[in-house]
């Protein structure tokens, strides 16, 4: 086992991503916010000795986050919030940090790049 130097951020949907969701389309599962919320992205992120340090790293990346969250479940981005602002960003997610990041495999972590740009 190995701790590894990042810190773990689970970005929660709130009830106004539930809400935009649901207004996507008309076929749209019946999806709950407990369903959203048990299979959510997770982040690692560099370690900082406060929380706020880690809100303040996820305002700098927001808009990036916010339309690969968004394109994950629809990629009509005419249905996307009007305002892709921060607040919006905060109104539809909460953070979660976890600083303790344990590795439980000896095999040598394999990286591929998601996102060309977070922006």
């Amino acid at each position: 086992m190995y701790f590894v130097d990042r810190s773990a951020v689970v970005l929660k949907p709130t009830e106004h991503f539930l809400a935009w969701l649901n207004s996507t389309q008309d076929d749209m599962p019946d999806l709950t916010l407990a369903q959203l919320r048990a299979n959510c992205s997770v982040f690692l992120i560099p370690v900082f000795d406060e929380p706020e340090e880690a809100v303040a790293y996820f305002d700098e990346r927001y808009l990036g986050i916010f339309k690969a969250e968004l394109a994950g479940w629809t990629l009509d981005e005419s249905t996307y919030p009007k305002n892709l602002d921060l607040e919006t960003f905060w109104q539809f997610f909460e953070l979660e940090v976890h600083d303790s990041v344990l590795d439980l495999e000896e095999a040598e972590l394999q990286i591929t790049p998601v996102f060309d740009n977070m922006a």
